[in-house]
């Protein structure tokens, strides 16, 4: 019969549950601004989306980061292609227009650097870019959000990414450390344990969407997951 520590289980428990929390506010953090975006201010003219437009996962007030989109001509001509790009900032909307000429076949990355001059309401930068309708190239747009920590230093992005890799090895150690100190033929032990991995699967999955800039199913899954967090707390009260 293997050694059970109740004290290990514990610690297992603790460094999944943190890691847990830590992983549902990594997904409001990027789920967040992209849904404030859509109600920022910029006018809409077609719900036709830009799958390739992207903005910082995560920054603070030093950093400067790009806001980038690829174009395609997918035609057998020359296409020159209007493209509006627009900006928040603290007094008004700010608006690059450029016009990008592709070749048959070619793809193109535009990129536009964003920085603590487009900081509004307090903690947010909100972009939208506009590909005018050319040849046979229909108009789309999207926008997107980006929270902007205020902190003294940069690195936004590797505190992001430090954030994500501390979440899945919390999450992955506590869920381990849980399971070989348990005993499953305790139905407590098989609630936890069950009622642990819904949870991760879910954080995981919001995760995943607000990474990929999906925020409505990152909104709706993260709903879920503290829902689901709150009645498994009190479940385990009573």
């Amino acid at each position: 019969m293997p050694h059970r520590s109740p004290s290990l289980r514990f610690v297992g428990s603790l460094f999944f549950w943190i890691a847990i929390l830590l992983g549902i506010l990594l997904t409001l953090a990027s789920a967040w601004p992209d849904m404030e975006a859509t109600v920022y201010g910029f006018v809409k003219y077609t719900n036709v989306p830009l799958p390739s437009f992207s903005c910082p996962v995560l920054m603070t007030s030093l950093d400067r980061a790009p806001v980038s989109i690829r174009l395609h001509n997918p035609t057998d001509k020359p296409l020159t292609q209007p493209v509006r790009a627009q900006f928040s900032s603290m007094i008004s909307v700010v608006t690059v227009d450029e016009k990008v000429k592709l070749q048959p076949g070619e793809t193109r990355k535009l990129s536009w650097e964003v920085g603590e001059e487009n900081v509004d309401l307090n903690n947010f930068i909100f972009a939208r870019v506009l590909t005018f309708p050319s040849s046979s190239v229909k108009m789309s747009e999207s926008t997107c959000g980006t929270l902007v920590l205020n902190l003294p230093f940069k690195g936004g992005p590797v505190i992001y990414y430090a954030s994500l890799f501390l979440t899945v090895a919390g999450a992955g150690f506590g869920l381990l450390l849980f399971k070989r100190h348990s005993d499953f033929s305790e139905p407590s032990d098989v609630s936890a344990w069950s009622r642990m991995r819904f949870i991760a699967i879910f954080v995981a999955v919001g995760l995943l969407v607000s990474f990929l800039g999906w925020w409505p199913l990152a909104i709706l899954v993260l709903a879920v997951s503290v829902v689901a967090l709150t009645v498994f707390l009190m479940a385990r009260k009573d």
